[in-house]
C-alpha cells in the first residue's frame, strides 16, 4: 500500500512555466493507466526550432537519468523529439508506453534558436476503456536555491510527496531539514548526478514522521538551482503544494565615504533560483511604507536596484553592488558593497558605502 501511495504521489504532475529557453519539468508518469501531455508555446514572432528531451525516473535505479524512449502522440518510440514552432504557435504531444508497469521520469524543453523563447505545461492523464476518468494539475515548478515547503500529515490517510530534478552538467547536491517549532527533527541529502531524478513521500524520506506536521527547508549546493515540486495525498485525492523561495531579511546601513551615516533600514527578499525580489523599508519611512526591490545573489556577488524618488522631481535609480563570503551573511560577516544613485539623465547623483547581513541569523 505505501509503494502505491508513493508512486501516486510522484506521478501526477501538471508544470506550467513562465517563457524561457529551457523548461525542466521534474515529472512524468507513463504505463498502466497514466499517460503525460505536454504542451509548448513559442513565444516569439519568428521561427523557433525546439527539442523536447525524456529521461528516466527514480524508478528505473540504476537507468536513473538515461534516456527514456516513449511514444509521442502513438509514434515509434523515441527518447527525443524535434520540431519547428512559427510564430506564436503552440503544439501538445502525449508521451505513452504499452507497459502495463507505471513508470516515472522528467522532460526537458530546449529551445535552440539564439533568443527563442517558449512556455509549456505539463498535464497528467489516467485513462480507463480509452476514456479520460482523471486529470490533475499542481503548482508551477520554479528552479530554487533556497525553498521552503509546509507539510501536514496529521489526518488519517494524509502524505506529502517531493519530487526534483539535476538538469546541469555537474552533480547537484538538495538537503532536506525538517522542522518543528523551532527544532531540526530530520536531515537528509540526495546527490543528483546530470538527469538524475529524485520523488519520495515525506515518511519515506523521514521513516519517524508520520501523522505530523513541520515545515521541510530545501538546500542546493553547487552554486546551482533546481525545479522542486511537492503534491498532498488525502485519501484518493491529490492536491498541490506551494513551494514557496526562502525569504531572507536584511538590515542594512548607507554611510558617506567619510564614515556620516545616511539611511538604515531593512530588505525583505525571496529567493528565486539566483534572483531576488521582494520589499524594502527606509527607518525614516512612515510606517506600513515599503518600496519594491530586486535583485541577484550568485555566489559571493550581490547587486540589487530600486527606484527612487529625486529631491527636486523626477526619478532614479539606487544601485547596491556588494560581495559576501557566502549565503550566512551575520552581523560579524556582512555583505559589503557600493550604493549608487543615478538620476532620471543617468548620471551619478552619488556613490557611497553600504553594508548588510541576515537580520534574523544566528549571531
Amino acid at each position: 500500500m505505501r509503494l502505491a501511495l508513493g508512486i501516486a504521489l510522484s506521478i501526477v504532475i501538471v508544470v506550467p512555466c513562465c517563457a524561457q529557453s529551457d523548461l525542466a519539468f521534474p515529472h512524468i508518469a507513463v504505463g498502466g493507466p497514466y499517460e503525460t501531455v505536454v504542451q509548448i508555446a513559442n513565444e516569439v514572432a519568428s521561427d523557433n526550432s525546439v527539442v523536447i528531451e525524456v529521461f528516466r525516473g527514480r524508478l528505473a535505479g540504476s537507468s536513473n537519468g538515461t534516456p527514456f524512449p516513449v511514444r509521442f502522440d502513438n509514434g515509434t518510440p523515441a527518447s527525443s523529439q524535434a520540431v519547428t514552432l512559427h510564430a506564436y504557435q503552440e503544439m501538445s504531444t502525449v508521451l505513452t508506453v504499452q507497459d502495463t508497469v507505471v513508470q516515472n521520469g522528467w522532460v526537458r524543453i530546449r529551445s535552440t534558436t539564439a533568443g527563442g523563447k517558449v512556455s509549456g505545461n505539463l498535464i497528467f492523464r489516467q485513462r480507463e476503456d480509452g476514456k479520460i476518468t482523471d486529470s490533475v494539475g499542481v503548482a508551477s515548478s520554479e528552479r530554487f536555491r533556497y525553498a521552503v515547503v509546509q507539510i501536514d500529515e496529521r489526518e488519517e490517510g494524509a502524505y506529502t510527496g517531493v519530487a526534483f530534478v539535476n538538469p546541469e552538467a555537474f552533480a547537484v547536491t538538495v538537503a532536506i531539514d525538517l522542522y518543528q517549532a523551532d527544532k531540526n527533527i530530520g536531515s537528509f541529502a540526495q546527490t543528483l548526478e546530470p538527469n538524475q531524478h529524485f520523488a519520495r513521500l515525506t515518511t519515506e524520506i523521514f521513516p519517524g514522521f508520520s501523522r505530523q506536521q513541520g515545515t521541510a527547508v530545501m538546500t542546493t549546493t553547487s552554486g546551482t538551482s533546481v525545479p522542486i515540486l511537492t503534491l498532498r495525498l488525502d485519501g484518493t485525492q491529490l492536491t498541490s503544494i506551494p513551494v514557496r523561495p526562502l525569504g531572507f531579511v536584511f538590515q542594512y546601513g548607507i554611510k558617506t565615504p567619510g564614515n556620516a551615516p545616511v539611511e538604515t533600514g531593512f530588505w525583505m527578499f525571496d529567493f528565486s533560483d539566483f534572483d531576488l525580489t521582494g520589499l524594502g523599508r527606509r527607518d525614516t519611512d512612515p510606517a506600513g511604507t515599503f518600496y519594491g526591490v530586486r535583485g541577484n545573489w550568485s555566489g559571493n556577488s550581490f547587486q540589487f536596484t530600486r527606484r527612487i524618488e529625486l529631491e527636486g522631481g523626477g526619478y532614479g535609480m539606487v544601485v547596491f553592488n556588494g560581495t559576501s563570503s557566502g549565503k550566512e551573511a551575520t552581523d560579524g560577516s556582512r555583505i559589503t558593497g557600493k550604493v549608487t544613485t543615478i538620476g532620471a539623465d543617468g548620471q551619478v547623483v552619488s556613490i557611497n558605502n553600504f553594508s548588510a547581513y541576515h537580520l534574523f541569523s544566528p549571531q
